[in-house]
C-alpha cells in the first residue's frame, strides 16, 4: 500500500510537528509551504494523498483543492482550518474535500483518517493500472477506443465471437474497420493461429480454391463478400467443409440478408447467418472521436519515431464535427498530416458553417468539463455556470452521457 502524503502547511513549526507525527507512523511526507510549492508535485499520478491547512498565503488550500480535483477528482484532499465554522467544512466537503479536521487535531484522529485515505487512493490506482494493463491486452479495447455505445456494443460483440467456434459475417460502410474487426476476433481467440486474408474485389476465379490452408486452426478472412461468384462461393462452402479447423470470417458493406436478396447462396447465408457484426461508420462514434484520433496520432508518431504533439482542443472539436465519409481511412491520414505539421488545425472547422461551429465548440466545452470533473455532472454543471436542467439539456442534445467520462 503507498503510504506519501504531500503535507501543505505554511506555519513552519506546525509543519514539522506534523511530518514528524506522520512519519512516527510510518507515512512518508513530502512537506510544502504554499500552493506554488506543492503545484509541481499535483498530478493524476502522484502516488499518495494531499494534506494541506486552508489559510495559506497567496492562494489557499481551497486553491490546493481546485487543482487536486482538476488534474485527478480521485486524489483525496483534506483540508485543516484553525476556525472550524461550519460553512467552511460545507463548503470544503460541497468543492470535493475527502475530508475536513480543525486544529488541532488529536494524533490518532489525524492518521486514521489519513490512513482511510491512503487505502482509498491505493485502491484507486491499483484498479488503473489494471485497467490499463486489460487494454494493452485486450485487441478490442485497443483497435476500436472510445466510450461511445455503439463502440463499446461492438467491443463486446468482437469478444463474444472470439469465445464462439462459428463462422460469422461482418458489415458496414466501407471503411469503418471490418478487415481491424475480422483481426480483432482472430487476435482475441485462443485457438486461432495463422490469419489468411482474401479480397473478392477483382479476385481470380480460382482464388478461393487455390488458396494453401494447413491444418493448424486457421481464420480466412474473406473481403467484399458481395462481390464473389456463385462459384467462388461454392468453393467457399467447400473450403470449410474440408478443414475443420478453419474459421470463416467474411464482411462487406452489405448484410447478410441484402446480400441474399443479390444472390447469395442460400448454403452460405445460413452457414454465416449465426452470427452477424455491424461495424458502425465515424458518423455513429462521434463520442469516440478526440479518444480515437489521439490514438491515430500516437500510431502514426510511432511509425514516423516522432514525439507525440500536442493535440489543441479546436482540432479535437473539428475533428468531431467532421462526417469523415471515408471514414477510418480519411482521419488516419488527417492525423499523419498533423502529425508532420501539413493539417492546419482549423482546416477541418473552415469547412463547417458558423451554426455547426458553434455546436462543435459547445461540444467540446462540455466533453472537456465532464473530463475534469470526472463525469460528476452536477460538478461540471456548477464550473460551467449552467443550472442543472439547461446542462443536462445541452448534454442530450450533444449525445453525451456523465457516465462515459467516470474515471
Amino acid at each position: 500500500m503507498i503510504r506519501n502524503v504531500l503535507l501543505i502547511e505554511d506555519d513552519r513549526a506546525l509543519r514539522m510537528a506534523l511530518a514528524q507525527t506522520l512519519e512516527l507512523e510510518g507515512i512518508s511526507v513530502t512537506a510544502a509551504a504554499s500552493f506554488v510549492e506543492a503545484k509541481p508535485m499535483i498530478s493524476a499520478a502522484f502516488e499518495g494523498i494531499i494534506l494541506s491547512d486552508i489559510r495559506l498565503p497567496g492562494r489557499d488550500g481551497f486553491d490546493v483543492l481546485g487543482l487536486a480535483q482538476g488534474v485527478d477528482t480521485d486524489l483525496p484532499v483534506i483540508l485543516l482550518t484553525g476556525e472550524g465554522d461550519v460553512p467552511t467544512a460545507v463548503r470544503a466537503m460541497s468543492a470535493g474535500a475527502y475530508d475536513f479536521l480543525e486544529k488541532p487535531c488529536a494524533p490518532d484522529h489525524l492518521v486514521e483518517v489519513l490512513n482511510r485515505a491512503i487505502a482509498h487512493r491505493t485502491l484507486v490506482l491499483e484498479n488503473r493500472h489494471m485497467e490499463q494493463k486489460l487494454r494493452r491486452s485486450d485487441p478490442a479495447a485497443t483497435n476500436f477506443p472510445g466510450p461511445s455505445d455503439v463502440t463499446e456494443e461492438l467491443r463486446a460483440a468482437l469478444r463474444k465471437a472470439a469465445g464462439l467456434p462459428i463462422d460469422l459475417h461482418l458489415h458496414g460502410p466501407a471503411g469503418a474497420g471490418k478487415r481491424l474487426a475480422a483481426h480483432t476476433i482472430h487476435a482475441l481467440s485462443d485457438k486461432e493461429q495463422s490469419f489468411v486474408p482474401i479480397s473478392m474485389d477483382r479476385a481470380a476465379p480460382d482464388a478461393i480454391s487455390s488458396l494453401e490452408i494447413t491444418q493448424v486452426p486457421t481464420t480466412l478472412s474473406v473481403k467484399n463478400l458481395g462481390a464473389a461468384s456463385y462459384e467462388q462461393q461454392l468453393q467457399l462452402l467447400r473450403l470449410t467443409e474440408s478443414h475443420d479447423q478453419l474459421r470463416l470470417i467474411t464482411s462487406d458493406p452489405l448484410s447478410l440478408s441484402q446480400l441474399r436478396e443479390r444472390g447469395l447462396s442460400q448454403d452460405l447465408f445460413f452457414a454465416l447467418n449465426l452470427l452477424e457484426i455491424k461495424v458502425p461508420s465515424l458518423a455513429e462514434r462521434k463520442a469516440d472521436m478526440p479518444v480515437l484520433f489521439e490514438a491515430l496520432v500516437r500510431q502514426a508518431c510511432r511509425s514516423m519515431n516522432r514525439d507525440m504533439p500536442k493535440i489543441p482542443e479546436s482540432v479535437f472539436a473539428d475533428v468531431t464535427a467532421r462526417d469523415w465519409a471515408d471514414n477510418l481511412p480519411e482521419l488516419r491520414n488527417f492525423a499523419h498530416s498533423f502529425t508532420l505539421g501539413l493539417a492546419s488545425p482549423h482546416a477541418a472547422q473552415a469547412e463547417l458553417g458558423l451554426a455547426e461551429q458553434i455546436e462543435a465548440f459547445e461540444r467540446m466545452v462540455l466533453s472537456e468539463t465532464l473530463r475534469r470533473q470526472g463525469g460528476k455532472a452536477a460538478q461540471a454543471a456548477r464550473a460551467l455556470g449552467l443550472p442543472r436542467k439547461t446542462f443536462y439539456d445541452k448534454l442530450a442534445r450533444h449525445g453525451l452521457k456523465p457516465k462515459d467520462f467516470r474515471t
